[in-house]
């Protein structure tokens, strides 16, 4: 049995042992290989991670053995790790990843065998389609200022990451940013509506192009990723991202997220996979979020669909057997990102708990869908 204590001890003293690995990255320059992404990507967003190993979580396998969670991950088929960065945020509260944070996140990450998509959330705090908070730093900047202000912070960031040999493989450009990002200022809707207009889709995709050009010039050659949250919803993410595509966007992928509580029947899925691979052949997609109940409590209130499947350790399962199903049967999609997965058991402390992870809540036991995804 490994001592639990020994958990948080490996984890970030794994990163010591990046250092040859991380030579196998990409010259800043542009005049390093390519990076060699996976055909088929099996990602994780465990952000949370090392603060719940801080606040002596448990983990353990499916027989009740401790488990040291990141090579446990690699194990179960997962190649990708998630990670989101916010700008100044509250170290006390579950959006704490700053860039000290997910520096060390990454290293261990890339220790263990892990590729890295880097989620920038551009605001202090959670970013999402209900709110897209601009950092207090920047509250009082014009557009030419706050647009300034996204490229440089995106470029120093990056910068740093890259002098640390934590440099992402991927780099996603906002989270959930169907109606813009910054509000109000870079504030979009694909619908009629205030947002609606030539001004703000102008403005809002040139701050897209100014984080995608500091992109390019740290890392040429990281995937550059949009996100949409619109995985049920065809009509609304082919609109938004045809405002990519009239305002000539640099990107490589296309990010959905997908929670059938929120987005539908998995026939909605296939069909928005289909809309986006007719309207932009040349993009791949990837699920970056999706996440499935193993108990009735994993329900969100405003929940607008009943799934399909209980809420349930097997019904859990059962979804995941034919999401993947669902998303091999279109050619443009190239793998899926579980959202919050580590989320398990605490004796120690309270933590955030949504019982949509991959551990019981009560145990710290792996459910029943972990033996899904190397298959």
């Amino acid at each position: 049995m490994i001592n639990k204590a020994l958990y948080i001890i490996s984890f970030f003293v794994a990163g010591v042992l990046l250092i040859t690995d991380c030579n196998k990255q990409p010259d800043p320059s542009g005049g390093g290989e390519p990076i060699d992404q996976p055909d088929w990507i099996i990602g994780a967003d465990m952000s949370l991670l090392p603060t719940y190993l801080k606040a002596g979580a448990v983990y353990k396998d499916e027989y009740g053995n401790d488990v040291a969670v990141l090579p446990f991950f690699r194990e179960k088929g997962f190649n990708y790790l998630r990670v989101r960065l916010f700008v100044n945020p509250n170290l006390e509260s579950a959006a704490c990843q700053d860039p000290a944070y997910v520096q060390d996140l990454i290293l261990a990450a890339r220790s263990a065998g892990y590729r890295i998509l880097l989620d920038f959330h551009y605001s202090d705090t959670w970013a999402d389609p209900g709110k897209q908070f601009k950092p207090a730093a920047w509250k009082d900047l014009n557009q030419e200022a706050l647009a300034n202000r996204v490229y440089s912070y995106t470029k120093e960031t990056l910068r740093n990451l890259m002098k640390n040999n934590a440099v992402p493989d991927m780099i996603q450009i906002g989270n959930e940013i169907t109606f813009g990002m910054l509000w109000d200022t870079s504030r979009v809707d694909v619908w009629e509506s205030q947002w609606n207009t030539t001004s703000q889709w102008n403005y809002f995709c040139r701050l897209l192009s100014l984080a995608s050009k500091a992109c390019r010039e740290v890392c040429p050659d990281a995937w550059v990723m949009i996100h949409s949250d619109r995985g049920g919803d065809e009509v609304s993410a082919v609109r938004f991202f045809n405002q990519m595509k009239v305002h000539n966007v640099d990107y490589d992928i296309i990010g959905i997220s997908y929670y059938p509580f929120w987005h539908g029947p998995l026939r909605q899925l296939k069909d928005c996979m289909d809309g986006l691979r007719m309207n932009f052949p040349e993009k791949k997609v990837n699920i970056v979020e999706v996440a499935f109940p193993y108990h009735e409590w994993g329900i969100d209130q405003n929940a607008s669909y009943e799934p399909e499947y209980p809420a349930t350790p097997e019904g859990q399962k059962q979804f995941f057997i034919d999401f993947i199903k669902t998303i091999k049967q279109c050619s443009n999609v190239n793998g899926f990102m579980y959202w919050f997965p580590e989320e398990t058991y605490s004796p120690e402390k309270e933590i955030l708990k949504l019982y949509r992870g991959v551990f019981d809540n009560w145990t710290g036991k792996a459910l029943q869908v972990m033996g899904v995804f190397a298959n």
